[in-house]
């Protein structure tokens, strides 16, 4: 491999995609040499036109030269680009200069710096596996087998014994990740560029999502390290957010274990260029107000339970939404397994192409008992080898993110399928089917039905199960006492 013509490409590559200025390429150039260990003998060679995805190839195939291990060839790659990056400083104040003046140019050149000095691994995410579910009945879905975020294996794990970890990000999303180096632990930060902006007088950064689960995924993180809370406080922050970000959709897990997001510690909102399957779903019936004349109030036709508010006045909007959310947090009904101190809300907002806001309430609650102690209203058990994680704000709105591992298994379980194998015999071949049976059972009984078509109607089920008024004759009759209780 040529080094020094690399050293080269890499510098014309910075310069035209990362805002290298022409006065620091000496000093980027003699840092890389540094970190690649070569030097020039001789006259430089003239630079060729490449693309990120040919340097992550050849820096990779360097490394693995020198036997580095997977996770430290991330480090080092991720070191690399770093020093071709632009400062911190420098990409957050052009960023809030051209926030200034369009806010979908200031997105796209974060969006844009990120993919080019690679922390948003843009070519993994091409190859996740993401398909429309349709049903006979009831609005489509989307389905995702994320393949972009790599899956720890036995080895992975093993290496992991005796690695001292230290609180040291707080977590995942703190600013103290700007540059963070990482470890087998936790991934490196070399490269990551935020924003800071104020959102309702309060401090606050963006970032992207180095593994975007959908178009732009953004994340927009509190500067205070504090736990997730949903609160007219949040409410407010959201619709500042959406008025920074009018392009953007911007949604938020709720602040509970088990209908909450993986990170509950750190309060944050994700978003993006993106319509989420709940967001195109019609009415089902809309609920007639004598106060709040102004704000379009209506029950969705999805799977779990949501109401949408949609009108101009934003004000109003935050009221009513406020409302629903306190009655909601004080409501019982344990006919319905429905208790109080365990219920709370999944928000999202956008500005419609009307110029109107549009705000969903999805009602969660995270009761358990003996039956399904990991959830009343979460993952059922028999689904568990399909999704078992908590529903987020991404799923509840319609998008399944599935692991990765499923790829393999559905081979599997088509094998098994196939070769008509009774249990005995499939856990022998397939120990990790050992949670299949539901899948493998189902499938055998109807005949017609594909492994694909199985996983569509688990991630509707899986949405049914998360609604705490169910779609029956029972279910709307409990809804309707909730909404009686509002006094709208």
């Amino acid at each position: 491999m040529d080094y020094i013509q690399l050293v080269e490409d890499l510098i014309f590559f910075a310069s035209n995609h990362l805002d290298l200025d022409k006065l620091d390429t000496v000093y980027v150039r003699n840092r890389l040499y540094d970190e690649l260990n070569v030097y020039p003998k001789g006259e430089l060679p003239k630079p060729i036109k490449r693309d990120v995805d040919y340097f992550v190839a050849r820096f990779t195939n360097h490394y693995k030269k020198l036997k580095k291990d997977k996770s430290t060839i991330d480090i080092s790659i991720a070191r690399l680009f770093d020093l071709v990056s632009p400062r911190p400083s420098v990409v957050a104040k052009k960023f809030n200069e051209l926030l200034k003046k369009n806010a979908k140019a200031a997105t796209s050149y974060l969006y844009n710096l990120g993919v080019n000095n690679y922390y948003i691994h843009a070519k993994d995410i091409e190859k996740n596996k993401v398909w429309e579910a349709h049903f006979k009945k009831g609005p489509a879905l989307e389905i995702s087998i994320n393949l972009s975020k790599p899956e720890k294996n036995n080895k992975d794990i093993a290496k992991l014994v005796g690695v001292k970890d230290t609180n040291y990000p707080k977590c995942v999303i703190c600013e103290e990740n700007l540059g963070y180096a990482g470890n087998a632990k936790k991934a490196p930060r070399h490269n990551i560029r935020i924003a800071n902006l104020k959102l309702n007088h309060e401090s606050w950064f963006i970032q992207y999502s180095p593994y975007g689960y959908f178009t732009e995924h953004m994340i927009l993180v509190s500067e205070k390290h504090m736990p997730m809370e949903i609160s007219t406080r949040i409410f407010k922050i959201m619709f500042d957010a959406v008025n920074t970000f009018p392009h953007y959709t911007i949604t938020s897990n709720a602040d509970l274990p088990i209908v909450g997001g993986s990170i509950l510690n750190h309060e944050h909102f994700q978003g993006g260029n993106y319509l989420f399957p709940l967001q195109k779903a019609k009415d089902l019936f809309t609920i007639k107000s004598s106060k709040y004349k102004k704000t379009k109030i209506s029950f969705l036709n999805f799977y779990n339970t949501a109401f949408r508010l949609k009108g101009k006045d934003q004000d109003q909007i935050i009221e009513i939404a406020s409302l629903i959310l306190k009655k909601w947090r004080s409501y019982s009904d344990y006919d319905l397994s429905i208790a109080s101190r365990h219920n709370t809300i999944t928000p999202l907002v956008r500005i419609n192409p009307n110029n109107e806001y549009e705000m969903i309430l999805i009602l969660r609650c995270n009761t358990t008992n003996k039956e399904y102690p990991d959830g009343i209203f979460h993952v059922h058990p028999e689904y568990f080898a399909i999704k078992q994680e908590g529903i987020g704000v991404i799923e509840a709105c319609g998008r399944f993110i599935l692991p990765a591992r499923l790829i393999r298994q559905i081979k599997e379980v088509e094998y098994v399928i196939d070769h008509k194998l009774n249990k005995k015999e499939y856990l022998k071949k397939y120990p990790d089917l050992v949670n299949f049976n539901h899948m493998i059972t189902t499938l055998k009984s109807h005949p017609k039905m594909s492994t694909k078509e199985y996983i569509n109607e688990v991630g509707r089920n899986i949405l049914l199960n998360t609604s705490v008024f169910k779609k029956d004759k029972r279910g709307f009759t409990h809804l309707k006492q909730f909404i009686k209780s509002l006094h709208l």
